[in-house]
């Protein structure tokens, strides 16, 4: 009984602790070596005859925010919805989390490459709750237009 007990509390504990490590303390990203313009993808893991695709385009600024837009690619099949996205950009070594206060999704973390021009990442999409691939990379000039 008391097994089962155990296993149970830690069940419930053991999703929270892991989520908190994901987008736990890290640094509020207020340096200019993400800010910018970074054109992304959306897509599906192991599509079937239901698809989910998306372009995105992400604004990190200077100051630790950003913004994006989702719009779906073109498709009879296509699950993806249009979206905003907002809020806080902290990184973590290579990682950096997308923390939304707008938007479907409540958190993304990407990793960062070694040159620093390429975030990339997997995610569970609320709207079709499946698995999805994301990919940003830098656009060419490093400033905000």
């Amino acid at each position: 009984m008391k097994h089962r007990i155990f296993a149970a509390v830690l069940s419930g504990v053991a999703p929270v602790v892991l989520m908190a490590g994901c987008v736990g303390p890290g640094v509020l990203a207020r340096s200019s070596d993400l800010s910018g313009i970074w054109h992304g993808t959306l897509g599906e893991v192991g599509a079937n005859q239901y698809e989910v695709e998306a372009v995105i385009n992400l604004r990190i600024e200077d100051d630790g925010t950003f913004s994006a837009t989702v719009a779906p690619n073109r498709g009879t099949n296509n699950l993806a919805k249009a979206s905003r996205w907002s809020g806080t950009v902290v990184t973590r070594g290579n990682r950096v989390t997308l923390q939304n206060s707008e938007g479907p999704w409540p958190w993304v973390t990407l990793v960062r490459t070694g040159d620093g021009n390429v975030l990339y990442g997997v995610a569970n999409d609320p709207g079709s709750e499946s698995h999805v691939m994301l990919k940003f990379e830098r656009d060419g000039s490093r400033q905000s237009p």
